[in-house]
């Protein structure tokens, strides 16, 4: 199991609270790791002193109304449960994407520790604008999700956002990042340099909604239990209104949604809302057959008469043909 020890916000967020560079550290004021694995320190950090500890086990965030504490939830939220039906607050369509102005490409980036080992790992999402241009079109709005294991090589304060990031903090919680931003595709490249120069990073790169969901199970991160957190802090940390069970139907749905992944159940609830539908409309489905199968009794009588209509004009047709020729042949026969 793993605890959220850092976050990392890069250029991104709504005209009122911006993230320039912000990092959130929860580190080492937990319980000591009870079996802490082996790790290399980077390049220029001291050796480490004693096991290492677990992050801040609760903690407490005060701004002002509009200071951003939504903000930096739906953000979070963005990394671990990816999708506009998963936003927090709503399923608005574009609340993500009016975090990003037309120069940004935004990053978020969360960095985890195993409670028991110790080790690191980093997730995290980039975003930006195609063509650098703000649009309502979602086609537009470029985004992906990554994950590697910290160490020598890239940390979460060497991430390559800008074209010169520095190994070595110059100054407590001051930003790393120095020189123009990268772009999205600029990030991916310098990620898939650092995977190749330092192998034990185990880089990923991914860029659909569901791979992604998949890939944070196999690193175990269950997205799960981030899709009740985001349900209990709807209403802006309203933990309780997700347990209010006023009836055992209500207590029955809560259990089905805790054991049962919807993508398996939505298909076959699209089914049966089809059958549903049709069966409504029986009375009128069956009126509309048994008036369609007398109309087509009568319209093939109809077609039956014309068909010996045809066939006895052809007859008659013959007739006459013949009785003319006749009448010729004994004309000319009179003739001579």
């Amino acid at each position: 199991m793993y605890e959220l020890s850092r976050i990392r916000l890069y250029s991104i967020g709504p005209a009122g609270a911006r993230y320039a560079d912000t990092v959130l550290d929860l580190r080492g004021v937990g319980d000591p790791v009870p079996s802490p694995a082996p790790t290399q320190a980077e390049f220029f950090e001291d050796e480490p002193v004693g096991p290492p500890r677990r992050p801040a086990p609760a903690g407490v965030l005060f701004l002002e109304n509009g200071g951003g504490k939504s903000v930096l939830l739906k953000l979070i939220f963005s990394v671990m449960l990816p999708g506009h039906r998963n936003t927090l607050g709503g399923a608005s369509s574009g609340v993500l994407r009016k975090f990003l102005l037309a120069d940004d490409c935004g990053h978020v980036a969360l960095e985890w520790q195993h409670t028991v080992t110790g080790e690191s790992i980093v997730v995290g999402k980039v975003s930006e604008w195609r063509g650098r241009q703000v649009s309502n079109d979602p086609r537009k709005f470029a985004e992906a999700w990554y994950s590697f294991r910290p160490g020598p090589g890239l940390s979460l304060d060497s991430l390559p956002v800008a074209e010169a990031a520095s190994v070595r903090p110059s100054a407590e919680d001051a930003s790393t990042a120095r020189g123009r931003r990268r772009t999205m595709k600029g990030f991916r490249d310098a990620l898939t340099e650092a995977d190749k120069a330092y192998p034990h990073l185990d880089v990923s790169w991914v860029e659909i909604h569901e791979r992604w969901n998949e890939h944070l199970g196999e690193l175990g991160l269950d997205p799960e239990l981030f899709r009740y957190q985001r349900e209990m802090n709807a209403d802006e940390g309203e933990a309780a209104g997700l347990f209010a069970v006023k009836n055992d139907s209500d207590f029955t749905d809560l259990l089905l949604r805790a054991v049962t992944d919807t993508r398996d159940t939505d298909g076959l609830a699209d089914l049966v809302h089809g059958f549903a539908h049709k069966l409504g409309r029986r009375a009128e489905l069956t009126a509309e057959r048994d008036f369609t199968a007398g109309s087509l009794d009568l319209l093939q009588r109809i077609a039956d008469a014309a068909e010996r209509r045809e066939q006895a004009r052809g007859v008659h047709a013959g007739a006459e043909r013949r009785t003319r020729t006749l009448a010729r042949r004994l004309s000319a026969r009179g003739a001579e």
